[in-house]
């Protein structure tokens, strides 16, 4: 009991700082420049309608959409549940070894927990690394080679993981394709639309993105269940996450169609 109040506590407590934080925060001078323009009226700055109303801004959109879609359902319908095949393979590894239920279980949420860890080492990696590659050879050029290490580097890791130690190499190379995705729609998405704009359009490339590739687990698991349910053992759920690394080919097909920013401003008409 003493831990939930605990947590009621500091949940009721956030209001109050956001309140707190607001009263201090002042508008971005580019924002209110932007306002001060005719193109900016109140009823427009934000507008979905004034997005897609404009065929630049919803090209922009829609690329965006796609870049962001093929990299969250790589991420929330593949690599997370990287930790189940894990589970799986180290189950039959300790089951194998006749040791008692309970010590299997305990076994299992440690090395879980090791993967977790393994996938935030190559995400750190894959962030960093992609950050720098970005502002080196461009955008584009960046995604591009994002979505075909994301591609490979699942594949081989949904194949390959047989052991503990796979876990050390694999898993971060796995995070290292996938995550350096994200790392560049926190740099390239609010690149493509004006000021009065930014916020709506990168909500609606990543959000709605997020929520369509909701659809990710769901096709997973009918591929594990419907597709392949038929194979032995644990080549379901291996075929299931290989195939679904199709998903990065629609990045990959959008890419021709995104305008490079590297070296521009942002845009403001």
């Amino acid at each position: 009991m003493g831990c939930l109040a605990r947590d009621v506590l500091i949940g009721a407590l956030r209001p109050f700082l956001v309140v707190f934080i607001r009263r201090r925060l002042k508008e971005p001078e580019r924002w209110q420049q932007a306002m001060a323009t005719p193109a900016a009226k109140p009823h427009r700055a934000g507008s979905y309608a004034e997005l897609f109303g404009h065929p630049r801004w919803r090209r922009h959109a829609l690329i965006g959409f796609l870049l962001a879609f093929a990299g969250v359902v790589g991420l929330w319908g593949i690599l997370f549940f990287s930790i189940d095949l894990i589970r799986a393979v180290l189950r039959q590894t300790f089951e194998a070894q006749g040791l008692a239920p309970a010590v299997v279980a305990g076994k299992l949420n440690l090395w879980a927990g090791i993967a977790s860890i393994m996938i935030n080492v190559g995400a750190f990696a894959g962030m960093w690394t992609f950050s720098i590659l970005n502002e080196r050879i461009g955008r584009r050029p960046s995604f591009g080679l994002a979505f075909v290490l994301a591609l490979i580097c699942t594949a081989l890791g949904f194949a390959l993981i047989r052991q503990q130690s796979d876990l050390f190499w694999l898993v971060p190379l796995m995070a290292f394709g996938q995550f350096g995705l994200f790392a560049g729609y926190a740099i390239y998405f609010p690149e493509l639309f004006p000021t009065r704009l930014r916020s709506t359009g990168v909500s609606f490339c990543y959000n709605v993105g997020r929520f369509v590739a909701a659809a990710g687990p769901l096709t997973l698991g009918l591929l594990t269940s419907k597709v392949f349910g038929h194979l032995p053992g644990l080549l379901p759920l291996r075929y299931a996450g290989i195939s679904l690394c199709a998903v990065f080919l629609i990045g990959l097909a959008a890419l021709p169609f995104a305008p490079e920013t590297k070296g521009k401003g942002l845009p403001e008409d």
